[in-house]
């Protein structure tokens, strides 16, 4: 059963294959010589007549560029002595080994190595010196202008050939190098948001899990003596719930957004009071300052601002026992002070032993406005964190 017929485009890409130029260029220069050689009348004065020899310097000079895809530089060493020997032995010259030596000049220059191309430039200047010396008298001046012209034309036209190769090959790495690069940055945007996005779902999520966790205990503990407050402790875990649920829908939101989406939903510095609010029901006693702002903050630092508040009482929740805690959000020269202090067991903020990212977290958002982050256990007791943010541009 036969194949389906071969396509042009296969076709074609099979005819420029080198090695099959090679060969036809040799074939079609072959062809060309032995049809001069054989119809060319006897040797005019001056010249010698043909004979074997001078059949066998043809075929050496014009064979050769079989092997132009393996070494164009050998074969234009070849081709140039034997059109070098051609002269030697006064034979009349012959259009078609001419050109077999520009075209192995050609190749030399446009697609061999610039060592090997140089080289071969001596070799073509050479072989076309030792020609003219040895037809002196026998060549008109015409015709010497000719060939000078014919090979220095052919010689400049290859190496700009090389010059465009070379440009375009730098260009190819270029996009290269570009395309890499941008890739790169691709895979560094998308790590970042990764870490942004688990930013959020900690400071978030784990607040809201948090206070679920420590009003389900006490709901349990209060259930039977104290049903209203097990009550209580049941509406605060649906808030929290809820809470959640609209934080993960907010960044669900982000995940599947076509374009860039604002952040005019997340929570602020106008949420705070909700927020400390929130944590005294979990049993937490906090107090709040709240001074007068520098006016309307960008959205990046007001959440930043929230989610360090949020951040530092989940931890006072988790590790600080039966403590008090202090919230202050102030401005003083030129720079904004986030303080969370509470006094009690003075490990309030410290990542734990699961790896958290809590204080990790809190200092890449205050590194990423050029601020500072100052987080230990207090000398008096208890844990201080303090986040100061420039509010003017750096």
């Amino acid at each position: 059963m036969e194949g389906p017929p071969e396509s042009v485009t296969s076709r074609l890409r099979r005819l420029a294959d080198p090695a099959v130029l090679s060969g036809a260029t040799a074939l079609v220069v072959t062809v060309a010589a032995l049809v001069t050689y054989l119809i060319r009348d006897s040797a005019p004065a001056g010249y010698r007549a043909d004979d074997t020899f001078s059949l066998i310097l043809t075929l050496a000079a014009t064979l050769p560029l079989a092997a132009l895809w393996v070494s164009p530089l050998a074969v234009l060493c070849v081709s140039s002595v034997a059109v070098v020997g051609l002269a030697v032995g006064d034979y009349e010259p012959m259009n078609a080994t001419l050109w077999a030596v520009i075209v192995a000049a050609v190749t030399t220059a446009a697609f061999d190595t610039v060592r090997r191309a140089v080289v071969g430039g001596f070799v073509l200047g050479g072989g076309l010196v030792a020609v003219f010396v040895l037809y002196y008298g026998q060549l008109t001046w015409g015709q010497y202008l000719a060939i000078w012209l014919v090979f220095s034309v052919a010689w400049a036209v290859s190496w700009a050939v090389r010059v465009y190769r070379m440009t375009a090959a730098r260009a190819e790495r270029r996009a290269a190098l570009f395309a890499a690069d941008r890739d790169a940055r691709a895979r560094e945007a998308v790590a970042e948001e990764r870490a942004r996005l688990a930013r959020e779902l900690h400071d978030s999520v784990g607040h809201a899990l948090n206070v679920v966790v420590l009003h389900a205990g006490a709901a349990r503990r209060v259930l039977e003596k104290k049903p209203e407050l097990a009550g209580e402790a049941l509406t605060s875990i649906e808030t929290a719930g809820r809470q959640a649920l609209a934080d993960i829908e907010r960044m669900l939101g982000i995940l599947r957004a076509e374009e860039d989406v604002s952040m005019e939903s997340a929570p602020g510095v106008d949420q705070i009071p909700g927020l400390v609010q929130q944590v005294r029901e979990a049993g937490l006693p906090v107090e709040l300052a709240l001074e007068p702002g520098p006016g309307d903050l960008p959205s990046s630092v007001d959440l930043t601002i929230y989610r360090i508040v949020q951040e530092a009482l989940t931890n006072v929740l988790k590790h600080a026992g039966h403590a008090r805690a202090w919230v202050e959000v102030a401005c003083r020269d030129g720079m904004l002070y986030v303080t969370v202090a509470d006094d009690g067991r003075g490990a309030a903020a410290a990542p734990s032993d699961t790896g958290g990212r809590g204080l990790a977290g809190m200092r890449e958002r205050v590194l990423i406005f050029g601020g500072e982050l100052l987080a230990g256990p207090r000398p008096e007791g208890g844990y201080l964190v303090q986040a100061r943010l420039p509010l003017k541009e750096r």
